[in-house]
Formats: structure tokens, sequence, C-alpha cells
């Protein structure tokens, strides 16, 4: 028992000593000027956006000699979204992010991006994002004390079925699928598809035991949620594009020197192209792997697209301006429109 005093009395005296010095542990320097950036998100480790990350977090550490750090908190390790938009806003966590559509309520001008068929490709909305629109659309952010950092790439989402493939508009008639909000359900339901309150958690037996038709998801999730398991089309309607939204605490971007600054936003530029590329080629991947299993996978011709997009948005426009406002709305159309490829 007394020698157990003696060595934790001889720890004590080691920590107030070198506490006193600056330093911590025996004979370790205590980190001093580093800049920390601790960044929280939502998704899993596995995920093209969780990589891009860890490029950032490469880039940075090695970019700037060890005077910065990065530290990554995965897989809603610091909460929701909303509970990370919070811890961002007060300074809590230097960055985080989540796509637009969880935003709209505090920042109701982010309802342009729900608008269907926006995009005829991934390179189009890359275009479109990356434009001096998709940075004006960032603005609504500084009212939240956060600075929009850039855009990465979750997916298209696509529409699956057990009846037939989507080729036309009427092969979409008369479907029955899952609806999850107003907005979707009524942009669905203006080209024929009939909708019903399913659970996320509900969705697979919902459709293995056919009490509706399909679904609409990213390609991605169709894999890992095995819902080819209980469907046998896969179409490539390309309808929405969800996006994510990369911010920073504006506080923190503004204590830094102005070389700093330009230096991380570098360093995220590189990061999230990493991650456009990653998420293209895991879709690529995941498709082939449906192809190769014998599913039935098909494209959807984009003059189909383009008919649809019409038909819906003439259907939920008013529903997003009463959100985002007419001049909003009218700068972000334009700037799809410019930046399309015919």
């Amino acid at each position: 028992m007394k020698k157990w005093r003696t060595v934790t009395a001889i720890g004590l005296a080691c920590t107030l000593v070198l506490g006193s010095l600056g330093l911590t542990g025996c004979g370790k320097a205590e980190k001093k000027d580093v800049i920390t950036i601790r960044i929280a998100h939502d998704n899993n480790v596995n995920t093209p956006l969780h990589k891009a990350f860890l490029k950032f977090k490469e880039l940075v550490e090695s970019g700037s000699n060890g005077r910065m750090e990065v530290v990554i908190f995965p897989g809603g390790q610091m909460g929701s979204v909303q509970d990370t938009f919070e811890q961002c806003r007060r300074g809590d966590i230097e960055m985080s992010g989540s796509t637009t559509s969880n935003f709209t309520q505090a920042m109701p001008e982010l309802a342009a991006w729900e608008s269907f068929y926006m995009f005829d490709d991934t390179a189009h909305a890359k275009r479109v994002f990356e434009s001096d629109a998709g940075k004006k659309m960032m603005e609504p952010l500084k009212r939240e004390n956060l600075t929009g950092i850039g855009y990465m790439e979750l997916g298209f989402r696509n529409f699956s079925n057990s009846k037939r493939p989507i080729q036309s508009e009427a092969d979409l008639k008369g479907l029955k699928i899952r609806g999850y909000n107003p907005l979707q359900i009524k942009a669905w339901e203006s080209v024929g598809v009939n909708t019903t309150s399913v659970s996320w958690n509900e969705l697979f037996t919902s459709l293995q035991q056919k009490l509706i038709d399909g679904q609409e998801c990213a390609t991605t999730s169709f894999y890992t949620e095995k819902f080819y398991e209980a469907q046998k089309y896969w179409s490539l309607t390309r309808h929405v594009f969800t996006n994510f939204l990369w911010y920073a605490n504006s506080d923190f971007m503004n204590s830094l020197s102005e070389s700093d600054r330009a230096f991380l936003m570098e360093c995220a530029q590189e990061a999230i192209d990493y991650n456009w590329e990653l998420a293209d080629q895991s879709e690529t991947e995941i498709l082939q792997k449906l192809k190769d299993s014998g599913f039935q996978v098909n494209d959807v011709d984009i003059a189909v697209r383009r008919r649809l997009g019409d038909t819906i948005n003439a259907a939920i426009k008013d529903d997003i301006v009463a959100s985002c406002g007419e001049d909003t709305y009218n700068m972000l159309m334009d700037a799809v429109a410019a930046q399309r490829r015919d």
C-alpha cells in the first residue's frame, strides 16, 4: 500500500511539473499552435464521401507540415445531421455537411435543388454546382455563421420495379411505389405513378410481398439494401441528384490567415474532385455487378427524361418557388440550361 502511494505521488508530481512547463506526460511535448479541424458527418467509412474527407486530411496535414490536423467523426458519431449543423454553427466543430434537402427549413433557398431532372449526367451536375450560381446558392449559410466549402456527390436516384423496365413515360403509368414526402408524391403522381406511405425500414418487405410495385433510390442504396432480391428491373431514370453540401464555421474560417484559408480551400477542392471520381466509379462497378448477376438494368433515353422533367417540374414548380423564391429558382434554372451540353 505504501509502495502504491509512492508511485501515485511520483506520477502526480510529474503531471504537475510537466503541466507547469507546458508539457503532457513524462517527456512528451504538448502540441502548440496546431490548427485542429474537426469534421463530423453521417456517412459510413466505406463511402466515397468519407474517403474524400480522408483525402482532405492527408492533403492538409502533409501540405502544412503538421501545422494543421484534421480529425474526422464519421457515421453520425457526433449526432444527427441537425446536431452537427448546430455544433458547427456554434463552433464546437469546424466542419460538417449533408444533402441540401436537410436544410430547407433553415435555408428555404436551398429548396431549388429539389427540382426533378435538372441534370443530364454527373458531369453536367458538377458544372452547375461549381458555377457562379452554385456558389451563390451557398450564400444562405452566412446567416447561420457558416461558410460554404463546396458540393460533393451522393448520386442520382433511379427507379426499380417488378413489372417492366421504364423506357418511356407510358411505362410509369399505374405503378405503385413508396411515397415519402409531399413534393415527391406530387411529382410522381403527375406522370401517373401511384404512391403509398411506406417507411424505409419496411420497404424491402413491402417489395418482397408485392404490396407495392417499386421504389426509387440511389444505386448504392439499391445494392446495399439488396432490393434486387425483391425487384426485377433497375431503370436509370436519373430523376433527382443528391448532393452533399460541405460547410465550415465562419468564425473559424475568418480566424485563418489569407494564405491558410486559400490552402484549405485548395485541399478541399482536390478532395471534392476525388469524391466525384470515386462516386462515379462506385456507380459503374455496382451497375456492372447487377448486370453480371443477370439483373435487368436499362438506361432511359435522355429525350424521355427531359419530357418527364417538363411534366414533373410544371407540377411542383410553384411549391418549390414558394420556398426558394422566384429569383433564386430562375437563377439556378438558367445555370442548368447554360451548363447543358446538347
